[in-house]
């Protein structure tokens, strides 16, 4: 692994946009036949990184999508575990603006669930989408709802997930597939179902 260091360099003046997109792809674990997966012996510091390949879906399973507000959401990760055992925790914040029975029956469904999460990284001139959940381990989602305290304050449904991992933030460039259609990661493109 040592071989895969790399030069960090940084450009003065660099557009580096922070936050996550709005829209944040979602789908219980146990609707996943096979994950994609790391390369087992990496070459670069993007394939030590990077899942190669798709999420292959069980016979009419389908990604969700869920509306983050903007300025609510954020990934993140750190490390964990003892000397010669460590990896990560790969976690997310997400916050829906609205405590209606969709919102509610997700925090019911979700609070005993593993789901995984596709969420987009704002960049300029890349699509960069990460991937909260594992194939070797469940994602624990921990929503709260919140009417509000008075006029025109914030309100809805808010939650945390977080997921051990071998990898912080895995990048997946593959396919989600929801109801309506298929996002390509790669392209940010999504082509509607005909």
């Amino acid at each position: 692994m040592a071989g895969l260091f790399e030069n960090m360099g940084w450009t003065d003046g660099q557009i580096n946009p922070s936050g996550i997109g709005t829209e944040v792809y979602y789908i219980p674990k146990s609707d996943i036949a096979t994950f994609p997966t790391i390369a087992a012996s990496p070459t670069t510091a993007a394939t030590n990184v990077q899942l190669s390949g798709d999420f292959v879906l069980k016979a009419t399973k389908t990604w969700f999508r869920l509306h983050s507000t903007q300025g609510k959401g954020e990934v993140t990760f750190e490390s964990t575990g003892e000397k010669e055992c460590k990896m990560f925790v790969n976690k997310g914040k997400f916050s829906f603006p609205d405590i209606n029975d969709a919102a509610k029956s997700h925090a019911k469904q979700a609070i005993n669930s593993s789901l995984v999460y596709c969420v987009k990284l704002p960049h300029q001139s890349e699509k960069r989408y990460v991937i909260l959940g594992d194939a070797d381990y469940d994602t624990e989602s921990k929503p709260t709802g919140n009417s509000g305290a008075e006029p025109g304050s914030a309100k809805g449904l808010s939650f945390e997930v977080e997921c051990p991992s071998f990898t912080p933030l895995p990048g997946y460039t593959g396919d989600i597939v929801l109801t309506d259609g298929t996002l390509d990661c790669a392209t940010g493109v999504f082509t509607v179902t005909p």
